[in-house]
């Protein structure tokens, strides 16, 4: 059970969790609006038990606590540094209806028949066995109780990732992940989704398209914005750790290149494509 997952919690509370903790701003202002839809498919009300799961530095806990005065929400996840940045945000917003914790929903206990939401913002993609989380994930909500989440599709349809990968296989031997192997986009094929949904005895399961620009790195300079970018892929970061200087500065200026066209003068404006997903109980 150790092992299970262990790349992911390696280094989300590593370098990787590091990362994202100096990036919140920039992140949460290209993943917000992607969130939203998520979040707008919820049905709220002032005692609602949510459960958000990996909710990386709590944004979305945040903003969906501010709409339960009376209910309450638990953050979890395997990144250790970006909960501890959530429960400082949360404290400094005086949000008392919270609660954060390390947990992994493919491997550790959960309370069954206990949430009346599960949600997630891009936060169900890097499961092992994406089935067995997802049936712990049924397990842990009440009777007719609603799962709400976004993820991305196609590298094809989200520029930011597949051109990004052109270049930088130019340089490196850049090995094509297996296909539904936990990353970004595992879920990228809608029927995969609905096997996953349909065998964990989800219902009502509805996988909406959703298609629209978002702002990476606002307020950077393209090369700046192209810095940012090399060190939030796990993969490419860990292959050009050890490289040598002159190699950084190639692929660096080979991803400047092909980013400048999408360079609006505030960070890089990408169009984006992701599935909206949502099923009852």
């Amino acid at each position: 059970m150790e092992n299970i997952n262990s790349k992911q919690k390696q280094f989300w509370s590593g370098a990787g969790g590091d990362v994202w903790v100096n990036k919140q701003n920039e992140m949460d202002i290209m993943l917000n609006p992607l969130g939203a839809k998520a979040i707008d498919k919820l049905d709220l009300n002032q005692e609602t038990k949510i459960l958000d799961i990996g909710c990386g530095c709590g944004a979305t806990t945040l903003e969906i606590a501010k709409k339960i005065d009376d209910g309450t929400i638990t953050g979890v996840d395997i990144s250790e540094p970006m909960l501890k940045r959530a429960s400082q945000n949360a404290t400094a917003l005086e949000l008392s209806n919270i609660n954060f914790q390390v947990l992994d929903v493919q491997v550790d206990e959960m309370p069954s028949n206990d949430f009346d939401i599960a949600f997630s913002r891009f936060g169900v993609m890097f499961f092992e066995n994406p089935f067995e989380a997802f049936s712990n994930i049924y397990k842990s909500l009440k009777e007719d109780g609603q799962l709400s989440f976004v993820c991305w599709q196609n590298p094809d349809l989200n520029p930011w990732q597949s051109l990004s990968i052109q270049v930088i296989k130019q340089f490196l031997d850049l090995p094509a992940p297996p296909p539904k192997s936990p990353g970004p986009f595992a879920f990228e094929d809608k029927t995969y989704i609905q096997e996953i949904l349909e065998k964990s005895n989800f219902k009502d399961i509805k996988i909406d398209d959703n298609q629209e620009d978002i702002v990476m790195f606002s307020g950077k300079s393209i090369q700046e914005a192209c810095e940012d970018y090399l060190t939030i892929n796990p993969v490419v970061t860990e292959m050009l750790k050890n490289s040598e200087e002159k190699l950084k500065e190639e692929v660096l200026a080979a991803l400047i290149d092909k980013f400048s066209h999408f360079h609006n003068g505030d960070g890089l404006l990408f169009p984006s494509a992701t599935w909206i997903v949502t099923a009852k109980k």
